[in-house]
């Protein structure tokens, strides 16, 4: 029997294995012991403010090939000005913006960009939302003095913080659009803009006019250039450096990082990349090298990867994969690389995930059994949540029966395969991706949408298959009611 593992208080040490339990130090047979001490924390994350979350302050994505951020995966991006950075290449991330949402977040109001939080706390005051996840994460918890200090902190340095080049992808996800992919822009341009009556996500001008449009490598990038001057000075104080895309393998910025951290180590980071994992030309085998070098200059290298479905459905949705060749990727990184390298599944559950999800939690849970065989090896990880834009793809959408079947199916799974004392964590699901699964049922079985997007979700499908010869009821035969013209959930 492994020795159980007594809660310690992590406000004293940034030593992390920033897995659910090893990172808190937490007995991880113990079913309750992580939620008890996420609600120890929210205890203390409220005595900040009743609305106090410090990805505000500690957490930064920026996408420097638009010039946009936000602190938070939920919040919608904001334009970075160019006022905010023409004295201070720190302001790519310290926005007028983000000062603003601050100061409502130390003086407990419940500032609507947080509305996904805020739902589930509302809803349900027995849920953990978001807020009190990320403000527990190593990265973030030890430095409430430190921001209570710094209040609005307009000249805060995140822990956590990842960064987008450029756009330049080979997939064309179905819920991706120009601004995030070269291949969805190329496709825009030559098919012209996607007809639909409430979104202009796939509208060229109207992405520019909203500064949304992707500023290309032949154009000068005020954003680029702020955050190499600040690299220097950022780069000992990170905890997390993520770099996002596009698909960031095929940025020679990501490279240059890699070759930035061999010529100097920082042994306390995290260094995490996004691939889709078939990226061309060998450039898997290349970061696999990459890696095995910078693992002794570095904490732990992550490997973020994205899947929600399997098979034919996951290169429906995920235009450009090979699923096999993506699979064969997954098992190299983690057969090649060190123990400290971990796998990353992005999980974003939306209308296409239903049918083969089952089979996508099967893949992890034997994934699991082969590369955690140590109590704290965390090796292959999950995040799920669920997909709230564009509407014309979320689960809701979905009627009253598949609802009911597909969220039985879900839970029974994952209960049957959740983590107790008598399971070793292999194998497993973590109490965290449960409640996680518990929140995405619940909300899609309670949400309902105008008829608007189900008559959007049917023109979307329609003119996605006319342009990229698909067949939506070929591949879906389950949910080939979706395009009837009079469904309307």
């Amino acid at each position: 029997m492994t020795e159980k593992i007594k809660v310690k208080d992590i406000t004293q040490t940034r030593d992390d294995k920033d897995s659910p339990h090893a990172q808190h130090n937490l007995d991880v047979h113990d079913p309750n012991a992580y939620f008890n001490f996420l609600k120890e924390k929210r205890e203390d994350i409220n005595n900040v403010s009743p609305t106090f979350c410090a990805a505000k302050w500690k957490q930064s994505t920026i996408l420097l090939y638009s010039g946009e951020t936000h602190s938070c995966h939920h919040p919608s991006r904001h334009k970075i000005t160019l006022d905010d950075i023409k004295n201070n290449p720190k302001g790519i991330h310290n926005t007028a913006h983000k000062m603003k949402a601050r100061l409502d977040l130390l003086n407990g109001v419940q500032t609507p960009e947080c509305d996904y939080c805020w739902r589930i706390e509302n809803q349900n005051p027995d849920h953990i939302s978001d807020r009190v996840y990320k403000s527990s994460y190593s990265w973030a918890l030890p430095h409430f003095e430190e921001i209570e200090k710094a209040g609005m902190g307009p000249d805060t340095d995140p822990t956590y913080m990842e960064v987008a080049f450029d756009s330049t992808c080979n997939f064309k996800c179905i819920y991706c659009s120009p601004e995030a992919s070269s291949r969805w822009e190329q496709e825009i341009r030559s098919h012209g803009d996607m007809k639909q009556t409430e979104y202009n996500l796939n509208n060229l001008d109207w992405l520019k006019s909203v500064g949304k449009l992707p500023i290309h490598h032949k154009e000068y990038n005020p954003y680029k250039e702020a955050f190499w001057k600040w690299w220097p000075d950022l780069y000992p104080k990170l905890h997390t450096f993520r770099i996002t895309g596009g698909e960031p393998l095929l940025s020679k910025d990501t490279w240059k990082v890699f070759d930035y951290i061999k010529e100097h180590p920082n042994k306390d980071l995290i260094l995490a990349v996004n691939t889709n994992n078939n990226a061309p030309d060998g450039l898997i085998d290349k970061m696999i090298e990459h890696i095995n070098d910078m693992t002794p200059n570095i904490k732990y290298f992550d490997v973020y990867t994205s899947l929600e479905n399997t098979g034919p459905h996951a290169e429906y949705s995920r235009e450009g994969m090979d699923f096999n060749e993506f699979l064969e990727n997954c098992y190299k990184v983690l057969d090649k690389t060190p123990n400290s390298t971990r796998l990353h599944f992005m999980t974003t559950i939306n209308l296409t995930s239903a049918p083969s999800f089952l089979d996508y939690l099967k893949i992890i849970k034997e994934m699991r059994a082969k590369y955690q065989t140590k109590i704290h090896e965390f090796r292959v990880r999950t995040h799920f949540s669920y997909l709230r834009y564009p509407r014309t793809l979320m689960l809701s959408l979905l009627n009253k029966e598949d609802k009911e079947r597909y969220g039985e199916e879900w839970l029974s799974f994952v209960h049957e395969n959740k983590l107790t004392e008598k399971k070793h964590p292999s194998e497993t699901f973590y109490l965290e991706e449960v409640d996680q699964i518990e929140r995405l049922v619940e909300f899609m079985r309670t949400d309902k949408q105008p008829d608007v997007v189900y008559t959007d979700m049917r023109l979307y499908i329609k003119q996605l298959d006319e342009r990229r010869g698909n067949d939506f009821c070929k591949t879906f035969p389950e949910l080939a009611y979706l395009m009837e013209e009079d469904y309307y959930g």
